[in-house]
């Protein structure tokens, strides 16, 4: 082999890259940008998560200042009907005897209206009901289910010996027959009901021996609460009330801080 073609044979073998080549290629591709790309995703859902809690709750304290009803006397008419707060959810109470409704004889017996004065009713998410006897039996999966998906629902129904005691959290209101057909008309769309038009009652023991759970009517969810539900019976019965009330204190802004004692 002459000189030639010993040049023409190292010209053509493959380059071996020095570390002086390697500097000018560059570095490979870095994966700090795919870090950043899913911290820049994650800051975004926390704060459209934020944006739409936040959203909530500013609508509901404006629609709670709007109100229905406004200067309608809360204490105008002759049938006493009380608003009772545990601190997080809003009954009714009715009278259990009245002849534009005697609860005794529409509500089946395992409720035990005989001999009692006022009966109490509340509407609310089903599991949340009856797998949360007290505020200890709270999860954050049962929260989580009844305020983001849309889920079933029942009626509590529970009978008293007679009026509230007196308290911060009971409120009196004065109802005239008329609004109290549609207080009754109001609480009967909360139930689902049998093909006899009557109530359908659950197989559950209720939380002591004077309540009892029924089948409800519509879907809860976090724009539906048990309080929009008690709010919308005092608009039925045609006294101040918020336009939109999810949380307990909506359903109480408009009502009057008498703790259940009245004036004629």
């Amino acid at each position: 082999m002459d000189q030639r073609d010993a040049t023409e044979e190292k010209a053509s073998a493959p380059t071996v890259a020095t570390s002086e080549h390697r500097a000018d290629v560059g570095p490979g591709p870095s994966p700090a940008p795919r870090r950043r790309s899913k911290w820049r995703w994650v800051r975004r859902t926390f704060m459209l998560l934020f944006g739409g809690v936040l959203t909530f709750f500013l609508a509901a304290e404006l629609a709670t200042r709007i109100g229905v009803h406004r200067g309608v006397d809360p204490l105008a008419g002759e049938i006493d009907i009380f608003l009772v707060s545990n601190g997080v959810h809003v009954d009714v109470w009715v009278p259990a005897h009245h002849d534009v409704r005697d609860w005794t004889t529409w509500l089946p017996t395992e409720v035990p209206l005989e001999g009692y004065g006022y009966v109490a009713f509340g509407w609310g998410e089903r599991h949340f009901y009856m797998d949360v006897p007290t505020w200890d039996d709270l999860t954050l999966a049962i929260a989580a289910r009844a305020v983001l998906i849309p889920s079933g629902t029942a009626m509590h129904v529970t009978a008293y010996s007679g009026r509230p005691i007196e308290h911060d959290q009971v409120h009196l209101l004065r109802v005239d027959r008329a609004h109290y057909e549609a207080l009754v008309g109001f609480i009967d769309s909360g139930f689902a009901l049998d093909g006899d038009g009557r109530p359908v009652l659950v197989d559950h023991p209720g939380y002591e021996n004077n309540d009892r759970f029924f089948e409800g009517r519509g879907a809860y969810h976090a724009f539906r609460t048990c309080n929009t539900w008690t709010n919308n019976a005092v608009r039925a019965m045609g006294k101040p009330a918020s336009r939109w009330a999810p949380l307990e204190h909506h359903v109480r802004f408009h009502l009057p801080r008498n703790r259940g004692v009245g004036s004629r």
